[in-house]
Formats: structure tokens, sequence, C-alpha cells
């Protein structure tokens, strides 16, 4: 991050620190409605035309280190493959045979010298061309060229593998450039997967995500885990462009809550040891970086009132004893936090989904949560949506790039 830029940030959190009124130049945000979060109608419109054509995250490039290892993608319903070639080229593919559709993989994770269907065994290399096909002379005219599996748009981010189902999409690298230019003096190529926490709660996909798009609440839910280290008035939001953003909190001490002990690595410019700066990414992501580690969070629909939440935890690329008994330790941690949370949001969505709660109010420091969702909005098509279930476009001036 360029030093002006860093400057910057120095200086919002510090008017933060002072602000004492709602800032005049900033709207009235307008409530937003909670059938978004029950809505089936609304539910199908996010499928359709946000999910299926966003850039979403897939995998890490540490899951898939050598050709032939594989990792399953499986949400809204759709399996991909997410592998690494002979080449050394990460690609991605539908799980799905070319002659019957069955699954080519049943297993999440693994790794293969090619595909092989479990029904009739059609071969594909690593690469997606169909090798092989038992009895082919029962097939008239089969040209093996011409029934490849279906490749999905896979590109990398500094490690960080997604995926699209739009082929029309913009490349990944313009829909992430505001939040590349925010972390550019992170080395986030040096880290691996170190574990991942899935969980599944009963609430709707946003009403879990919004949770990690405020800090109003931390010092209340999380009064003796998180609130001791964080300064929450000083916690700032930078709005940025395709849904995207950048939070800033000063530490209360140099460390994380989980850190207490361990060495930070010197590597780092000044302000990632003096603050969390977190990066909400379009459409469902949330990671709050620090020198030692994070957890990068995603948010999946599994239905109206559904939902799975993943915990990626990233750490460096190391792998001794003293290693594996921090990330134990730090999984401990990250599930003692998370279930601080998970209690309310049923709870949450009873009321949203009751209709004792028609319209949801937020508050400046709860900006993101209305910025994300307008951005869904425009995403889906705002003459696509139900006009009760639309969200006033007010933010967009709001926005830096």
């Amino acid at each position: 991050m360029p030093n002006e830029t860093t400057t910057l940030m120095y200086e919002q959190v510090a008017r933060e620190v002072a602000r004492t009124a709602y800032p005049e130049s900033f709207p009235t945000l307008p409530r937003v409605p909670s059938a978004r979060y029950y809505d089936q109608q609304f539910y199908d419109l996010e499928i359709e035309h946000m999910w299926r054509k966003s850039w979403i995250y897939a995998a890490h490039v540490s899951e898939v280190p050598e050709p032939g290892n594989y990792k399953l993608f499986e949400h809204f319903d759709r399996s991909i493959i997410i592998s690494r070639g002979l080449d050394g080229e990460v690609r991605a593919f539908h799980n799905v045979c070319r002659h019957r559709g069955a699954a080519l993989l049943t297993e999440q994770k693994g790794s293969v010298r090619r595909f092989v269907c479990p029904y009739h065994a059609w071969g594909y290399g690593l690469d997606g061309k169909l090798v092989s096909v038992p009895e082919a002379h029962n097939f008239s005219c089969l040209e093996k060229a011409e029934n490849p599996l279906t490749a999905v748009r896979c590109e990398i981010w500094r490690g960080f593998i997604f995926i699209n189902l739009d082929k029309g999409a913009e490349p990944l690298a313009d829909f992430l450039a505001p939040t590349t230019r925010q972390v550019a003096d992170f080395p986030l190529e040096d880290m691996v997967v170190k574990d991942t926490i899935l969980v599944e709660v009963d609430c709707n996909w946003k009403t879990a995500y919004d949770n990690f798009l405020e800090i109003y609440h931390v010092n209340t839910v999380h009064s003796k885990s998180l609130a001791p280290y964080l300064d929450s008035k000083s916690f700032t939001v930078s709005l940025l462009k395709n849904g995207h953003a950048r939070f800033a909190t000063r530490k209360k001490v140099g460390k994380t809550f989980f850190s207490d002990g361990v060495e930070e690595p010197e590597a780092f410019t000044a302000r990632f040891k003096e603050h969390t700066v977190a990066l909400p990414f379009f459409p469902n992501g949330f990671t709050a970086l620090d020198p030692i580690g994070f957890t990068w969070q995603l948010f999946w629909p599994a239905g109206p009132g559904k939902a799975i939440m993943q915990a990626v935890m990233m750490g460096w690329k190391k792998d001794d004893d003293e290693d594996r008994a921090f990330w134990a330790q730090m999984r401990e941690s990250q599930i003692s936090v998370l279930n601080e949370d998970l209690f309310l949001f049923s709870s949450i969505q009873r009321s949203m989904s009751s209709g004792e709660l028609p319209g949801i109010l937020l508050g400046f420091q709860e900006q993101q949560i209305y910025w994300y969702n307008e951005e869904i909005d425009r995403r889906i098509g705002i003459e696509n949506i139900p006009e009760h279930l639309r969200i006033q476009q007010v933010l967009a001036g709001h926005a830096g790039d």
C-alpha cells in the first residue's frame, strides 16, 4: 500500500476516535427489508443473478500443491472440481461425466492420475480431455475431442482460487482491484491453509454474514474474548467498489486475542501490528488480517433459512510441533468465539421471518451491511426485484476505488 494511503488510514482512525456525532456528510441509511433474509423469491434471484455470476472463493493453492491433487467445491446445487494439472496449472471443471451425468469424484479431496467415472469408466485427463471410453465401438460417431469436461472460469488472486460460472464476467483482477490496493504490503502469497471449520446454521447466509461486518456487538457479545484487545471506538469503514470494503481498528495491545506469547513476524509494516485490518469481499467473504495468521471466512447459502459458515485458517509455511500446537489452540479459540455469536442467529432469523421486524435499522458503523446489499441488487438488476424487496441506492457516492 502506498505511504499516502497508509497515512490516510491513520488519519481516518484518529477522526473516528474523536467523532461524537453522526457525520453530517453521510446519508441516513434506509431500513433494509427483512424479507430479503427469508423470502424464497429473493433467494432464487440471488442464486440466479448473483451467486452464479460472481467471483467466489473456491480453494487455496496450498490445498492442491501437486499434479493430480483436487478439492471439490459444492454449493448452491453445483459440484465443481478444483485440481492441478500435470503442467502445474490450476483448473476447474463441473463434476459431471459427459456420458450420463454421474459425478466423477465423490470424495471431498484427494489425488488422482485422471478422472474416471464410477458409472461407466469414461476417463478424462487432468486437463479435462476425454481420453478413454470403454467399448467405444458401441457409440456412433463419438468424437473424444468434442466431449471434454465442462470447464469453469478459474483464476487465482495471490494464492486464493476463485471461480465464476459466468463466462462473460470481468477478470478477477479487475473485480478484486479495490481490495488488492488495500493489502499490497501483506505477503499473502506466503500463506497456506492450516485448518478449516465448517458450521451449519439455522439462518439466511446474510444473517450470519452481517454479524462480521460491524464491531458494534463486540463489547457485549465478546466482552471477555475480543473486546479487551480492540479499541471499538476506532473502528473505521472504507467502502470500496464492487461491494467490497476495508475496516481498520486499533489494537489495545500489539497482538490479537489468540497470539499471546507468540512472536510476530518482523517483515510487516507497522499498520498491521497496530491495527486489525479487515477485508469484507463481495459477495460472502470476510477476513481480519494479522501478522500471526488469520481466518478467511465464507458464508454460503443453503436455503432461505439455512447457511454454512466456513472458516479457513491461514498461516505461514511452517510445519513443526510448535506450529501444529499453535494452530490446534487457535482452532479452539476460533470455535469458542464463533459459539459466542452462533446462539444469536436463529432467534434473529425467527424475528425477521415472523414479520415482527419488517425492516432492519443500521447505524453509521454498520454501513457495509447496507453497501453489500446495494451491490446484490445491482448484480441482480434492480428492475428484476419486487419493489418491496429493493434497497435504495444511496451509498455509491461514498465508495472509493
